[in-house]
């Protein structure tokens, strides 16, 4: 039963981060699907669609809709995949470089807030015991 408990205050946590992201980057015309796609172009210089909604969860109709609205904005550019119409390689322009580093800015200084409620080695104790209680599902569902 304890789980079940845990397990539904971290879901209300994860609610209350992402609406908390969404609402610093809207200020910035970003939803967090935009910024997540800008974080993962910039580890990687050329990513297809069909890679960035595995990454996002989200399923590749979905990604093309959010794509399409980004490469209207100028964020991001479609290069079709020689040999291959239907896949394209998808780039950060400068304007999305720019939008990302205004939206890095905004979430440090929301994640700033968040963890100053609890000390540094509260942190680290939270972080440990999250990533094992993570483990043991992955290890429990491969069963």
């Amino acid at each position: 039963m304890k789980f079940q408990t845990t397990g539904y205050t971290i879901k209300q946590v994860q609610q209350q981060i992402h609406t908390a992201m969404e609402d610093a980057l809207r200020p910035l015309f970003l939803s967090l699907s935009q910024y997540n796609v800008l974080k993962s172009l910039e580890a990687s210089s050329r990513v297809t669609g069909a890679e960035l909604a595995r990454k996002a969860f989200v399923t590749p109709q979905t990604m093309h809709t959010i794509l399409t609205t980004m490469e209207r904005k100028e964020l991001i550019v479609r290069v079709t995949i020689p040999g291959n119409t239907k896949s394209f390689n998808i780039s950060i322009t400068e304007k999305g470089k720019k939008a990302l580093h205004s939206a890095n800015q905004a979430l440090a200084k929301l994640f700033d807030q968040a963890n100053a409620s609890l000390t540094s080695r509260e942190y680290d104790e939270l972080e440990y015991l999250l990533k094992k209680l993570s483990s043991s599902l992955k290890i429990s569902s491969s069963n």
